[in-house]
């Protein structure tokens, strides 16, 4: 447990930190992590996943300038799938498949909140892994992903094409039943925090990310699966 405490984080500043690639080759995968500032190679002791971030006191050693805050948040948030492993009985996917999604799908997210737009590398990427780590559900993936696309095609203002590439990968890699009550919860969490922006902010127009919300749904739905289906509530 005390490895995966180290694993689970450095696979989430490798991911995140790959979203920003613009030109992703084979190479990539052998060389040094660098500064996202002035690009020079960043030294092993301040690799150490939050840590590392506590003693630098959240300010590069190489440039001086502040570390981007979501490094720290995203470590800290990728620890979290030790407990649903160890602590939460659950039957809803094997634990494999629990990392993957989790990990990407918080990945994602907080890119989603920076900049209200997916990576398409990081997406393939995605693909891939669930092609070769999950049990696929190709009759499942057909029928939502066409689904998707007619309501995007009728109410593309109302979603972004990469969240529509997002439920269809998540309709891929888990049960139906699994995948519905995720995106119950996608879009009453999304619609109450959008009922809360116009209500206070009496914005209208303003973008909200929705892939936050998955991420979250994702949760709350390994928190209360059990209790959801067999009448708990």
């Amino acid at each position: 447990m005390v490895t995966l405490l180290l694993i689970y984080p450095i696979l989430f500043s490798f991911l995140y930190q790959l979203c920003f690639v613009e030109k992703l080759e084979l190479s990539y995968l052998t060389l040094r992590s660098r500064c996202d500032d002035c690009l020079k190679e960043i030294r092993l002791l301040e690799l150490i996943p939050v840590l590392s971030f506590i003693f630098l006191r959240g300010t590069s050693s190489c440039c001086n300038r502040k570390i981007n805050i979501f490094y720290l948040i995203g470590e800290l948030l990728s620890l979290i799938p030790l407990f649903y492993i160890f602590y939460v009985p659950h039957n809803l996917i094997d634990n494999a498949t629990l990392l993957l999604i989790y990990l990407f799908l918080l990945v994602l997210a907080i890119y989603d909140l920076k900049t209200y737009t997916v990576p398409l590398h990081v997406i393939v990427v995605f693909a891939i892994c669930i092609c070769f780590i999950t049990p696929l559900h190709i009759m499942s993936f057909l029928f939502v992903t066409s689904l998707l696309h007619v309501f995007y095609i009728l109410f593309h203002n109302a979603i972004g094409y990469g969240d529509i590439i997002i439920f269809s990968l998540l309709a891929l890699a888990l049960p139906s039943i699994e995948f519905s009550i995720i995106l119950l919860f996608t879009f009453i969490c999304g619609g109450l925090f959008a009922l809360f922006i116009l209500l206070v902010f009496h914005n209208e127009s303003s973008k909200i990310p929705l892939i936050p919300f998955i991420y979250l749904a994702f949760n709350i739905t390994l928190l209360t699966y059990q209790n959801f289906i067999f009448g708990g509530f």
